[in-house]
């Protein structure tokens, strides 16, 4: 802005100011076109008559008439030094000059402010370069964290605890040890991987020892028995 105006509003303020000069002078010029028209016309009327009075002998009627026309021609030749003058304003830019230092003085103060705003616009694309570059380093940390929390095995950490969290754990598979402790951490109950190692019941002989009261059940060892007993 300069002077409460834009650029663009000075330009046109200055145009329509020009536009409105140009009118009036377009029209005053068919003005005095069509004057000097009219008496170019009454000019060859009359000379007609005056012609036709010379040939008729009357000197004083032509010599009227000669008179008048000398009188229409010095306007004709006034309208037409008029004219020029009117034409000459076309390329007359002198009265302009006031007009067009205001014009100057916006656009000078015009080209400064894009000026300043372009360097202000280019600062601000740098520093939003700057947070996009550290986004982007910010969005490869958090892939990568990710990546190492998904390869994290929870798990294996505390595979050598499972013997504290359950006696009976100690038995189981690898694999079953890491089922165990996902149960546990989940908070579930972890008798279900008991369960399954639990031997099933020998249906073998019985051993008895010298007194049918005194009875031994014999189970394998791969049962969760003892050895054969001793009679």
């Amino acid at each position: 802005m300069f002077g409460n105006k834009t650029l663009q509003q000075h330009v046109n303020e200055f145009l329509g100011k020009v536009n409105e000069r140009e009118g009036k002078i377009r029209s005053r010029i068919e003005e005095l076109e069509s004057e000097r028209e009219s008496l170019m016309a009454k000019v060859n009327e009359q000379t007609s008559a005056m012609v036709e009075l010379e040939i008729a002998g009357d000197d004083t009627g032509a010599e009227k008439i000669l008179k008048s026309n000398r009188q229409l021609h010095l306007q004709i030749d006034e309208i037409k030094f008029r004219l020029q003058e009117y034409q000459a304003q076309f390329e007359n830019n002198q009265q302009y000059e006031k007009s067009l230092d205001k014009v100057k003085a916006a656009a000078i103060h015009a080209k400064k402010a894009r000026s300043e705003k372009m360097t202000s616009l280019e600062k601000q694309r740098e520093e939003l370069e700057r947070q996009i570059e550290e986004l982007k380093k910010k969005r490869n940390q958090v892939r990568l964290d990710w990546q190492i929390a998904y390869n994290t095995d929870v798990e294996m950490s505390l595979i050598n605890l499972v013997s504290y969290i359950d006696g009976r754990a100690r038995k189981l598979s690898h694999s079953e040890k890491e089922a165990m402790l996902r149960t546990w951490i989940d908070g579930e109950s972890i008798e279900k991987y008991f369960s399954k190692t639990k031997g099933k019941e020998y249906t073998g002989p019985i051993i008895t020892m010298n007194n049918p009261e005194t009875s031994v059940e014999y189970t394998p060892p791969q049962h969760g028995g003892n050895n054969i007993p001793q009679i």
